[in-house]
C-alpha cells in the first residue's frame, strides 16, 4: 500500500472519482428519463444527460492535465480510499443512484414517481456539487487555475441542475404528488 503524499495526489484522486460518478450517471439517467411522466421533467432530464456527457469529456481533459489515471489512484488503499470508495468506481454515487433505482421501482402514482426523481437527482446532484468544489479548491490551492476553471464550470452547471429541479418540484410536481 502506497501512502498519498500531498494534495495533488488527493485531487487525482477525486478526480477519478468524480469521473466514474459522471460514467455512472450517464448509465443510469436514461432509465429516470424513462420513468418521468411530467414533460418539463422529462426535458430538464434529457438536456442534463447532454450536460453531463460534456461533463465527461471535460473531466477528461482535467484528467490528462493533472495526470489522472484509473493506475494513477489505485495504488492508494489505504482508509480514505475505502471511505471513498476504493480503486477507480465512486461506490458513494453507486450508492445514491441504487437507491434512487430502489425508490423507482416501487409501485407509485405518476406524480409521486416524478417526485422521486427529482429528489433522486437532488441527492446526485448535492453530491456532485460538495465533490466539484472540493475538487476545484484543491485545484486553486495548487494554482492550477486551467484545472480550477474547468472544475467550475462544471460545479456551476450542477448548481443549475439543481436550481432548475427545485423549482420544478416547487411550481407543480410537489403540488401534485399532494
Amino acid at each position: 500500500m502506497e501512502q498519498m503524499n500531498d494534495l495533488r495526489e488527493l485531487l487525482r484522486h477525486d478526480v477519478q472519482s468524480l469521473y466514474s460518478a459522471e460514467q455512472q450517471i450517464v448509465e443510469a439517467m436514461p432509465a429516470m428519463i424513462a420513468k418521468a411522466t411530467n414533460p418539463a421533467l422529462k426535458q430538464v432530464l434529457e438536456q442534463h444527460l447532454s450536460v453531463t456527457r460534456g461533463q465527461v469529456e471535460r473531466l477528461d481533459r482535467v484528467r490528462e492535465m493533472i495526470g489522472a489515471t484509473e493506475d494513477s489512484v489505485t495504488d492508494h488503499t489505504g482508509l480514505l480510499s475505502r471511505l471513498m470508495g476504493g480503486g477507480a468506481k465512486c461506490k458513494a454515487m453507486e450508492g445514491i443512484i441504487d437507491e434512487g433505482q430502489k425508490i423507482m421501482a416501487e409501485s407509485m402514482s405518476d406524480e409521486v414517481m416524478d417526485a422521486a426523481i427529482i429528489g433522486g437527482n437532488q441527492k446526485i446532484e448535492h453530491f456532485e456539487i460538495a465533490c466539484y468544489g472540493t475538487a476545484r479548491t484543491y485545484a486553486q490551492q495548487l494554482g492550477l487555475t486551467d484545472v480550477a476553471a474547468l472544475l467550475q464550470q462544471t460545479l456551476d452547471e450542477e448548481y443549475k441542475a439543481d436550481e432548475l429541479l427545485t423549482q420544478l418540484a416547487v411550481s407543480n410536481i410537489n403540488v401534485q404528488a399532494q
